[in-house]
């Protein structure tokens, strides 16, 4: 099985975190082969058993993980206990042995962490969530909540559909500023999600020295990542993960 992990998260020996790939599971083509979301049309024994794998990868259980029902929203919530949380994209905990999760297909999974409060945050962000700053609202909630300070987060940006590959209209693009724009032909442009997204959190206060970006994209790198994009409904998911061990 192949994960992802981050450089700038080694150093804290108490967070577990990860971000799948399409590599180590079971599904058949066109899911192969660690799709880990249930609502694609693979076989579900499969995708349960794909999830498993990769918890069983972690150390983790699979009834100390939080599910959100992602709706592209700028929705975000603290959470305290594992299950599934409802039209959320943005998840934060301070609870040690919960582990939050988001899924994607081409969406960019944002792991957030402060180690001086012993906060995590993950976030699945979109254009649409990315359009409404949902990185920011996530940091202005850990503030508001545990007292979090930007220039103390550490955070990584996944893996996502890069600005070469994702050709948006007029009105998607009338949601960002124009450093985030290529034209390409009328009324139509490629945009950059991550970029948008690097931004915000800039803004938000986040040091440059303490993001790490995964600059791969997801439409091109087909042997590696499922998207949504490129595959459409016969894409399977991917799934990030975070949270701080009990000691």
């Amino acid at each position: 099985m192949k994960l992802i992990t981050f450089d700038i998260f080694k150093p804290f020996d108490e967070l577990i975190h990860a971000f799948s790939t399409r590599i180590g599971g079971v599904s058949a083509p066109p899911f192969d082969t660690l799709n880990l979301g249930l609502h694609t049309p693979d076989n579900r024994e499969n995708v349960q058993q794909n999830r498993q794998l990769f918890f069983d990868q972690l150390g983790i259980s699979q009834t100390r993980i939080v599910f959100p029902q992602q709706i592209h929203s700028a929705k975000v919530e603290i959470i305290t206990t594992p299950g599934i949380v409802k039209n959320r994209d943005g998840l934060i905990t301070a609870q040690k042995n919960l582990f939050l999760s988001v899924q994607t297909a081409d969406c960019f999974p944002v792991f957030i962490y402060d180690p001086r409060k012993e906060v995590v945050a993950l976030v699945h962000s979109g254009w649409r969530g990315t359009a409404a700053d949902i990185c920011g609202r996530t940091i202005e909630a850990m503030n508001e909540r545990f007292g979090c300070k930007a220039a103390d987060l550490i955070v990584a940006v996944g893996a996502g559909v890069q600005q070469s590959c994702y050709q948006v209209d007029d009105k998607t693009a009338a949601f960002f500023k124009p450093a985030f724009l290529q034209p390409e032909g009328k009324g139509h442009y490629k945009l950059d999600v991550q970029g948008a997204i690097i931004d915000q959190l800039r803004n938000k206060g986040v040091p440059e020295t303490q993001i790490e970006v995964d600059s791969t994209c997801t439409h091109c790198a087909a042997k590696l990542y499922y998207s949504y994009r490129r595959d459409g409904v016969q894409s399977g998911r991917m799934m990030g993960i975070i949270g701080i061990k009990a000691d």
